[in-house]
């Protein structure tokens, strides 16, 4: 009678360990989902920094020479004015 219940014990704790770990999987699973989504809205989000970085790039360079170019302009236009 004492080994049964004995037995009955260990067969029940045995269950909700196997449960338990059963769970913990599940939960690591998701973690694991939940990291790698991560990782890729980062590596999206540093993509895009650097698209507009670039951009700016560009842009600034292209400002600076409608700078010169103005200025170019200016003093055509100073130069016409005082012939």
């Amino acid at each position: 009678m004492n080994q049964d219940r004995t037995m009955q014990f260990i067969l029940e704790n045995l269950a909700a360990v196997t449960a338990s770990q059963q769970k913990a999987e599940v939960r690591a699973a998701r973690t694991e989902r939940q990291i790698k989504a991560s990782q890729t809205l980062m590596k999206t989000g540093m993509k895009l920094i650097v698209r507009l970085e670039m951009g700016q790039q560009r842009l600034h360079t292209e400002i600076k020479d409608l700078a010169a170019q103005q200025k170019r302009t200016d003093q055509k236009i100073d130069r016409w004015f005082d012939s």
